[in-house]
């Protein structure tokens, strides 16, 4: 009973934390945990079934998760978002009521509070504060997803490549965070690549100095080189 508690408790406290919810008094949150559950998925769990997501509402709690499609034909993958904790998803069949075909797969052990997701729309009705921090969420990712398509079209391998690595570079410690210890498959997915090509540059940026590697961790050792190739505007030639 005492640990069943302190799960709970530990759930209200993540949520009030979580910017979607961090405007809500704690017995709203409370009639919210009342409709779910917390699951608990190992590193690996796919999630392919993209009806699970139209009757289900996920709120991430902790781990690593990608949000990706795929194509069986050519067996190419393109990963949009990396989530973790605070996230959310799938916000877009929580508005439109409609199935989104996305996928999910857990990148590390990862824990998530799941609800039905008609739950989720009742409770928006009587919290509708709520909505704002809904909406700036979703214009935080069409952006993403505007530079990633401008940076795929229009920006070469390297360039790509150095963005993302300053995208998720911890500017005191010149470290990389959420991406760090992923493996070269996945991080040639986020920028829109093979891994073969993907290598390849990562090796060009060791030569040149500019990051070092050690146990799938990358730490930036030449940060005024790295922001010279993610400012070169070269023509795609990768």
């Amino acid at each position: 009973m005492k640990q069943l508690e302190e799960h709970q408790n530990n759930l209200l406290t993540t949520l009030r934390l979580n910017p979607l919810f961090c405007k809500s008094n704690s017995l709203k949150i409370e009639a919210l945990v009342e409709h779910g559950t917390i699951e608990y998925w190992p590193a690996k769990t796919c999630l392919l079934d993209t009806d699970r997501t139209l009757f289900t509402f996920y709120i991430v709690l902790s781990g690593r998760l990608k949000m990706y499609n795929h194509d069986l034909a050519n067996k190419r993958q393109l990963t949009l978002f990396l989530m973790h904790k605070h996230d959310v998803f799938d916000p877009i069949s929580l508005l439109d009521q409609r199935c989104h075909k996305m996928y999910y797969e857990t990148l590390e052990d990862t824990a998530v509070f799941s609800l039905p997701i008609s739950k989720m729309r009742q409770w928006l009705l009587l919290n509708q504060h709520v909505y704002a921090g809904l909406v700036l969420y979703l214009s935080k990712r069409i952006r993403l997803l505007e530079t990633y398509v401008i940076d795929a079209t229009l920006e070469d391998t390297s360039t790509r490549l150095a963005k993302l690595l300053l995208k998720h570079m911890n500017v005191s410690s010149q470290k990389i965070e959420i991406i760090n210890n992923l493996s070269h498959d996945e991080l040639a997915a986020l920028i829109g690549t093979t891994r073969a090509v993907f290598n390849r540059h990562i090796q060009n940026f060791k030569a040149h100095k500019i990051i070092k590697v050690k146990w799938k961790n990358i730490e930036v050792i030449n940060l005024k080189k790295l922001k010279q190739y993610a400012t070169a505007n070269k023509k795609p030639n990768s």
